[in-house]
Parts: C-alpha cells; structure tokens; sequence
C-alpha cells in the first residue's frame, strides 16, 4: 500500500510537470516539432554540462527555509548554521551531538583564576580560502563585529568585555563575569573566524558603530569569507545555495567535492525527490512521509530527539495561577501525565527529559521513565492541596507548532489525562500574534503549554528555567521563592570545569525533577533521511547535519 501510494503520488507530480509544460493545441505540427527537436538538444547539452560539472560526489540537499542572509554576524536561524559550519570555522565546536564543545581552531587555552580571563593559543598553518594566514587579529575582528553589529546573534557575545591580541597566535578574551557556557558560545555561529582582510575590503567593520558603518552583508550573502572546507559560490535566496570544495583547506577534508541545497520547505516534494534520486539528504520529513520511504532500498531513516522541549507551565503567582500554583498540585499533575501517550503523538524519536535539562545535553542525568505516571499518587496529592474532587482551570495554548507538532495536540491530551484526576480542563485557544506572546513573556498565564528551541548547544541555556530566570519569572517563580535553587544558576555560570559543571547540573536537575512550576512533556523528533550511498550523515543540534562529517561511500 505504502508503495502504491507513493507511486500515485509520483505520478500525479508527473502529471502536473507535463500540463505545466503544454503548449497551445492549434501550433503547427512543424513548429512543434522543431520545438521539441531545439528542447532535446538543449536538455542534452544541459545534462552533458551538469555531469561534467557535478560528477559522482556532489550530493544535493533539500532544507527548510525562513532566512534571508547568510553573514555569520547576523545568521541566528536554524538552517543557515549547516552553511556557516561548512564555509567557516570556529574556536571551538561540536564534534558529536551529545558532547561538550572542543577545541577546532584552538591549540590550547586556559582560564584565569577567577575564570574571567580566557587565553587561547590558535593552531599552526590555519589559513583562509583566500590564502590569507590566520591570525588573533582575524579573531578580535570576527567577535567584535558580531558583538558590534547588533543583530540578533548579539547576545552570544554579552559576556565578551574585551579582546585582546598580543601576537600572532594569542588571544585574551576578558569576561564581564564567569561564563561556563563560553566555550559553547564561540563554537556557534556568529563567532565564526573572518578572513578581516577580505571582509574589510567589502566593507566590513568590527567598530562599535559597525551596526550602521558595517556594508559586508551583501558580499557575505554572495560568497564565504571563511576557513572552513566550503566556499560558498552560490546563494539564490529561498531557491538554492551551492557549496564548493576549498582547494587551500588547511585540514583534512571528506570526498564531497560540492554540495548543492535546494531551499524546499515541503515534506512531500522532498520524499519524492529522495525516492527518485534527485536529492540525497531530506531534512524536513514527517512522520507520513517517513513512513511512505520504510523499506525503500537505497535510502536510510533517521529518527532522532532534538534538544526543541514543550513543558506545560504553572504560574506560582496565586492570583494568576490558582489552584496550579501549589506545589502538591503541581507534582499531581506531573504525575498524572502520561508520557508515553505524548510520545506516541509527537511520533517516533521523542523523548521525555529527566527534568529542564534535556536529554543529550553535556551533564544531562537523561529521560525520565515512561512509566513514571502514576494516578493514584496524584489523586493523593490533589487531596493533601484541598482538592478531593478536583478542580477548573483554564489552560491557554497558542497557534504555533514545536517541530511540526501543533501545541494545541499536546494541550488535548494533557486535559485527558488530567481528567483522569478529577481535573478539569478548559483549554483557550489564542493566537501567538494577538496577545498570547505578550502574555507569554509577561508572566500573566496561568496555566499554559508552550515549548522552547534552545539559542546555543549548551546547558547552561537552560538555566532560565530556574527561579529567577527568563523563563522561572514568565511562570512567577522568583528568586526569594526557592533562594537554594537561585543559588544553583550562579553556581552553574561560575563553573568551567567539566567536572565542576557536570556536578551542578546534577544539583539542578534532581531539585526539579519533582519540584517546580515547569512540567517537560517531550523533546521533539526531528525526522530525516538520505541516499545510503553516504555515510557520516547524522542529526546536530547545531548544524543540522554537519557537512564536514559526510562522505560518498
């Protein structure tokens, strides 16, 4: 059936490709001929041309859209960061998913003793595709643009007071204050290595008034000015960027010798693309579309957990949240929760986090259990709240959707389960745009599903869901509140240490793994899948897909 479907499908786009391409029935049978004949021939030099030009190790990926420049200092989308990974470099990177970030560019470093100096040493030989020698100048001008641009990868550079360059190959970052995510943060995006040279020459500027005096977008739109195993030699915005290898890369590079990415949102064209073998990786398919492709030979499924978590939150404020500002009706309703059920309708690949750290984060404590729902417990608790019977309560969900999964799915089956404990759910429908986003950020929800895409690979992001935090105060929860797990977010900042680290994270995750206003319900799939002729395809949280990792078998 799977099959029947898919060759249905193939061939209604056929269809609409040959109506597409129809001429006026009156032509003349000679003009249509000769037509025809001038057609062939063009598309014969055309497929000559390409088979020339791309040969057996060009692959073509299809990818999502919503952006619209590709200048690392301003680049903060989801989909561009495959392109700045493989164009540029960064001090520090993400070699593996589930890692903590590691040095790339960088030979040695070391923290001073009240961790708010950084001193790096950079490696031997690095050079630009320019054939431009890389130096500590190229990285003061590369975060100080960032900083100074003002966009919105900015914050990633807040910590940064100050850079200083001694010589050649040493680099002295003064903090404002300790940053145990530093290292994460100058392995994203935005603090990509710019050839300065280059980037000036076309109107870069890393001054403070770079925000009005920096004009480089628009060459940086048109190719790389990186060191990284690409060039950019193409970017067609919402239609096509091509990737070139650098014939000058200083490490070592894979087999692929050019990548071709088609900017296609539509999980159904990608299917078929992948199916008929005019693209080799598919980074926006669903769980249908997965299913359509199970068993096709020649291509591989991939199934994983992204670090995209939806929580419900309850605000601890009583005069907004009600009866959900109680902590025992709170830990009711984490129990009542069934897990497993979310699981299922979020489709394979999901997972539940073992608290607000999410599973495969550095120091993660994991998943918490399916199984660990409970509703006889839950029905005690309501009890000990002053709740034998349950109560109302309106819960508000918005328009948006986490990965694909709309939030008003999870809302319903969170008021089923609920249900199951007497409570009884109202759910409010209101649109992101018309006054839930600012309610949202304001703190004046009640009781409410949302979800949240982390802003750069590292736990510490997390942090905000903590009392105090961005996220603790948009459900109430002041620092005076729970002053001991306050603590833990400048405990956690100040550590950067792995050990260090890895020891507070734990502290954090057992004190919510039963307490707290926030209730994580799943980290979203993020179904992919690609030709098997490659290998070294896999799922990163930062890129993607890491090109730098991928080669024709």
């Amino acid at each position: 059936m799977k099959k029947r479907l898919m060759a249905l499908v193939l061939a209604g786009a056929m269809a609409f490709s040959l109506a597409a391409c129809g001429g006026n029935s009156s032509s003349s049978d000679s003009a249509s001929e000769a037509a025809e004949s001038e057609s062939a021939e063009s598309e014969e030099a055309e497929s000559s041309t390409d088979s020339e030009s791309t040969g057996n190790n060009t692959v073509v990926i299809a990818m999502g859209s919503g952006f619209d420049t590709l200048d690392p200092g301003q680049v903060y989308e989801k989909y561009p960061q495959m392109i700045i990974n493989a164009c540029y470099e960064t001090l520090f990177k993400f070699y593996s998913n589930d890692g903590s970030a590691e040095p790339m560019l960088v030979d040695t470093y070391e923290f001073s003793e009240d961790n708010t100096v950084l001193t790096l040493t950079l490696k031997d030989g690095i050079t630009f595709a320019s054939g431009n020698t890389m130096t500590s100048a190229d990285v003061a001008f590369s975060l100080n643009r960032t900083k100074n641009l003002q966009g919105n990868p900015a914050f990633i550079t807040d910590t940064i007071d100050s850079i200083e360059t001694p010589d050649d190959k040493t680099v002295v970052i003064n903090l404002t204050q300790p940053d145990g995510a530093i290292l994460s943060k100058l392995a994203y995006s935005a603090c990509s290595i710019l050839d300065s040279a280059v980037v000036t020459e076309n109107g870069g500027s890393d001054a403070e008034d770079a925000a009005t005096a920096d004009t480089a977008q628009a060459y940086l739109d048109s190719t790389s000015a990186g060191s990284g195993m690409f060039v950019m030699t193409s970017y067609i915005p919402d239609s096509e960027i091509v990737l070139e290898k650098n014939p000058s890369y200083w490490g070592e590079s894979t087999n692929v010798d050019k990548y071709i990415i088609q900017i296609q949102d539509d999980a159904n064209t990608q299917m078929m693309t992948l199916s008929t073998g005019d693209i080799d990786i598919a980074c926006n398919m669903t769980e249908d579309t997965m299913s359509e492709l199970e068993g096709t030979d020649g291509i591989t499924l991939l199934n994983s957990s992204t670090k995209t978590v939806s929580f419900l939150m309850m605000n601890m404020d009583e005069s907004i949240g009600g009866p959900v500002s109680d902590p025992k009706v709170q830990q009711a309703i984490r129990l009542a929760v069934d897990y497993a059920g979310i699981q299922t309708i979020c489709g394979e690949g999901t997972t539940t986090p073992y608290s607000i750290i999410q599973d495969g984060f550095f120091g993660s404590l994991g998943q918490r259990s399916t199984d660990y729902t409970d509703l006889d417990a839950a029905k005690a608790l309501l009890e000990e709240a002053g709740y034998p019977d349950g109560f109302d309560v309106d819960l508000t969900v918005c328009d948006l959707a986490m990965e694909g999964i709309p939030l008003t799915d999870l809302a319903q089956k969170v008021a089923s389960d609920l249900a199951q404990i007497g409570i009884n759910v109202n759910i409010v429908s209101e649109a992101w745009a018309a006054g839930y986003g600012d309610d949202y950020r304001d703190g004046k929800l009640g009781f409410t599903v949302m979800y949240w895409g982390i802003d750069y690979n590292d736990p510490n992001v997390q942090l905000e869901f903590l009392p105090g935090g961005v996220v603790g105060l948009r459900a109430g929860w002041t620092a005076e509140m729970d002053a001991d797990i306050a603590e833990l977010y400048t405990k956690a900042t100040n550590a950067t240490e792995d050990a260090d680290r890895e020891a507070v994270l734990k502290e954090i995750q057992e004190a919510t793994y039963e307490y707290g206003p926030f209730v994580m319900l799943a980290q979203a799939p993020c179904p992919m899948a690609y030709n098997s002729r490659l290998s070294g395809v896999a799922f990163s949280d930062p890129y993607t897909v890491d090109l730098t990792q991928v080669n024709v078998q």
